[in-house]
């Protein structure tokens, strides 16, 4: 197992997802953010890692023949990883910055498996002693492992993107987020959303060598169920951004740096 030296700001993102989830349980809200997402080439190959590397169970899985897989991962149906094997293959670059944060009670344990599999697994230690891992799955999708008391969780979502202030303002708007954290270095400029119930969601937009326009997936980064599901859908289609609709009870639209998020309508 290495350890890796990075300067503690370029890490503090990850002391404030661990601090983060105890503050959002402790909200009342129509929302709900039950799902961090990304594309994975296979389904297995995907489940397999973060099933026997990581330990990460998983709870269900979505099946439209075809068109796709989705294996949930994770220990809560309000806090989960949805796997999307698209059977029509994206192209885009996978984003060098995590897109998830999972907080895992022993880190030393992860690592052997890891070091097993012959597989990367960097630890880093920071002030204060906050341990974490990034570690990158089959398909090149990296998340942030740290090491928390308590259960394991799939703790956060987070979404990169190129205009922090105007992607948090249209959260604002849509959801009535509020603001738990902000944390800006001279490499990026991250804010902590609370959205009331379940995971936390992290608008990470990198700075300096890094900033400018990001790769987009057209999928879902992120899914919240919502018993405002109208409200929202109006909210949404008044600022003028792109929203498709699934029926009377999905919708998918697109904040101002072009991630797609996911609304299902949740019953009262």
């Amino acid at each position: 197992m290495k350890y890796r030296d990075f300067r503690p700001a370029r890490l503090l993102c990850a002391a404030a997802a661990f601090l983060l989830p105890l503050a959002a349980a402790a909200q009342t809200s129509p929302h709900t953010v039950t799902t961090t997402k990304f594309t994975v080439e296979d389904a297995s190959i995907g489940k397999s890692f973060y099933e026997d590397l990581v330990g990460m169970p998983e709870l269900r899985r979505y099946v439209d023949e075809g068109r796709l897989v989705e294996p949930f991962m994770g220990w809560s149906e309000d806090g989960r990883m949805g796997l999307l094997a698209y059977a029509v293959k994206e192209t885009v670059k996978k984003s060098p910055h995590p897109v998830s944060v999972v907080l895992l009670p022993d880190l030393d344990a992860v690592g052997a498996r890891f070091e097993a599999a012959e597989q990367p697994f960097n630890l880093y230690e920071l002030d204060g002693g906050l341990r974490l891992a990034i570690v990158t799955d089959p398909s090149g999708n990296a998340i942030e492992l740290v090491e928390a008391d308590g259960d394991p969780s799939v703790a956060g979502a987070r979404l990169i993107v190129d205009d922090r202030e105007a992607v948090e303002e249209w959260f604002i708007q849509v959801f009535d987020a509020k603001v738990d954290n902000r944390i800006v270095t001279a490499t990026f400029d991250e804010v902590f959303l609370n959205l009331g119930e379940g995971m936390f969601v992290a608008l990470y937009e990198p700075l300096g060598a890094d900033a400018g326009p990001q790769p987009k997936s057209e999928h879902p980064v992120v899914a919240i169920y919502s018993t405002e599901y109208d409200e929202v859908l109006e909210r949404i289609k008044a600022i003028g951004l792109p929203v498709r609709q699934r029926g009377d009870r999905v919708l998918f639209a697109d904040d101002p740096s072009g991630n797609v998020v996911e609304v299902v309508r949740q019953s009262n």
